[in-house]
C-alpha cells in the first residue's frame, strides 16, 4: 500500500511537469519569469491542503499556505513546479527529531498516505499554459522549507490523488 502511494505521488509530480525525457535536459533556458512573486501578503483565508483536495475542483480559486516539503526533491528541475506541504498535516524531520536529518523537508517521519494527503503541486505557468521552462529553486529565495502562500486556480488536470494549483501569486514568508 505504501509503495502504491509513493508511486502515485511520484507519478503526479512527473505528470504535472508535462514533459518528455527529451525536454527534461538540465540545459538552462532563458525564460521570462511571470510576475507571480508578490511582496505583500496575499489576501484571503488559506485552506488546509487536505481540505482543499476535497472541497475544490478544476477552475476554482484557492489560497494555500505551507512549507516547500513532503518529498525528497520538492522542486522539479527545469520547470516552474514545486511541492507545497501543509504544516498542520506534515512535520519536517528537523522539528520532530534531533538526529541531524540531511533532508528534513521530505517529512519522512510521516506515513506516505499522510504525506500524499498533505501536499499540493504548485505550478507557475508560461503564456502557453504549460509550466515555465526554468526551475524555481533559488528564485526570490525559494528553497526547501520556505514558507509560501499561494493564490491560484485548481488545474484542469488536478485529481484527488494529485492536487495541482496554477499559481497566480506567490508570497514567501518567514519560517
Amino acid at each position: 500500500m505504501k509503495i502504491k502511494m509513493m508511486i502515485g505521488m511520484l507519478a503526479g509530480v512527473i505528470l504535472m511537469a508535462g514533459c518528455s525525457k527529451e525536454e527534461q535536459s538540465s540545459e538552462i533556458v532563458d525564460v521570462e519569469m511571470p510576475a507571480v512573486f508578490v511582496a505583500d501578503p496575499i489576501a484571503g483565508t488559506p485552506v488546509a491542503i487536505p481540505e482543499a483536495r476535497t472541497q475544490f475542483k478544476a477552475g476554482d480559486e484557492v489560497v494555500l499556505t505551507g512549507l516547500i516539503m513532503g518529498v525528497n526533491h520538492p522542486f522539479v528541475e527545469g520547470r516552474g513546479v514545486f511541492v507545497l506541504g501543509d504544516e498542520g498535516t506534515l512535520t519536517p524531520c528537523d522539528l520532530d527529531h534531533a538526529d541531524g536529518c540531511k533532508t528534513p523537508w521530505d517529512a519522512c517521519c510521516d506515513p506516505a498516505g499522510v504525506r500524499m494527503a498533505g501536499t499540493a503541486t504548485i505550478q507557475v505557468l508560461a503564456e502557453d499554459g504549460k509550466p515555465i521552462r526554468t526551475g524555481l529553486k533559488g528564485v526570490e529565495g525559494l528553497a526547501e522549507l520556505s514558507r509560501v502562500t499561494v493564490q491560484g486556480e485548481v488545474a484542469a488536470n488536478s485529481t484527488p490523488d494529485a492536487f495541482i494549483v496554477n499559481a497566480s501569486a506567490l508570497h514567501i514568508g518567514v519560517r
